[in-house]
């Protein structure tokens, strides 16, 4: 499945913009990019499951997901916002998942899905060297995809290792300044006054809380046969690696997955939709107003907010009154 992204009016202008940037081949490259990020790219994500990425998220609504995976038109287009910049960002930590998957299939412990560029097929191994099927050298690793369908949830790890000396998930996480922006709180103020990005660095001695439940769904979805998660952090900065081993905690998951079931059993029973998040206050509060599904949630109508409300009253009709009539109102007070 792919999907069209529509793009901002001001990711358009960056892209105007390049044509009149000076240089020689920089600014070839930034229209390449530019022009690449709002192309057609395959959707991974099935629109049909709940997915470990969005869950363990603290502000994640399982009435939105209830919404997607039933299929309700959605109210307004999300419209992506590309820069040379943060396309430049996304491509580092994709490099960075991709060179230790690398290491791992040339030392021979990568297990999961492999594709054939060359005919196509996909299939499980580890550390093959050729396709299966077509004997093409020319095979990609696609990670390991893993699915529970009673709960709805569908996933995929960034590598599974299967090695004499251990066998578990692997999780690479490319940690920057915007990691602790959106990941750690505490460790973004600490940035924010004045502490550099290399003792902040130093200071991690266990993984994010939304990368632990993560990976602890991951397990979830494929235990017994996997009981550890190894998480791999490499600074953005100064390529620094660390790496925590943690066990299977189901407690860490488990008021999410109270939530995952009541929008699963919602889903199939076709009835009323999961209820609301306890931090989604009103149809105004921050997250709600970029819902897709907003106006309906809330039952907003075709109008929304307070805009919604004031057409319940019917409209009085105002007239300036005269010069004449002021005057006389003015003498009778």
């Amino acid at each position: 499945m792919t999907e069209r992204r529509l793009v901002r009016p001001a990711a358009l202008q960056r892209l105007r913009d390049t044509y009149r940037t000076k240089g020689v081949l920089l600014p070839e490259i930034q229209r390449h990019v530019m022009k690449q990020s709002s192309a057609p790219r395959p959707d991974d994500h099935s629109l049909e499951h709940m997915h470990p990425s969005d869950l363990c998220k603290p502000d994640w609504c399982g009435r939105h997901d209830y919404y997607r995976i039933v299929g309700t038109p959605v109210e307004k287009e999300s419209k992506a916002n590309p820069s040379f910049r943060m396309e430049n960002i996304w491509a580092e930590g994709t490099s960075i998942h991709s060179k230790f998957q690398t290491w791992l299939w040339e030392m021979g412990v990568l297990f999961g899905d492999w594709t054939c560029k060359a005919c196509g097929h996909r299939w499980g191994a580890l550390s093959p060297t050729e396709c299966q099927f077509c004997r093409s050298e020319r095979i990609v690793y696609s990670e390991l995809p893993m699915r529970h369908e009673r709960y709805m949830v569908e996933g995929h790890a960034d590598a599974a290792v299967h090695a004499d000396w251990w066998r578990g998930l692997v999780e690479v996480k490319s940690i920057g300044v915007n990691s602790w922006r959106f990941d750690a709180p505490l460790l973004w103020n600490r940035y924010q006054a004045g502490e550099s990005a290399e003792d902040i660095w130093m200071g991690i001695n266990r993984p994010f809380s939304s990368h632990l439940r993560q990976g602890m769904f991951y397990l979830w979805m494929t235990w017994p046969r996997y009981e550890q998660i190894l998480f791999i952090y490499e600074a953005k900065f100064h390529q620094q690696t660390k790496e925590f081993l943690v066990d299977y905690n189901k407690s860490l998951i488990e008021p999410i997955l109270e939530e995952v079931r009541d929008v699963a059993h919602a889903v199939r029973s076709g009835r009323q939709p999961p209820p609301r998040p306890s931090w989604a206050e009103d149809p105004v509060s921050r997250i709600c107003t970029s819902c897709e599904y907003r106006r309906e949630c809330w039952q907003l109508g075709a109008t929304h907010g307070t805009q919604a409300h004031a057409q319940e009253a019917p409209a009085v009709l105002v007239t300036k009154s005269t010069g004449a009539r002021r005057k006389r109102a003015l003498r009778k007070t």
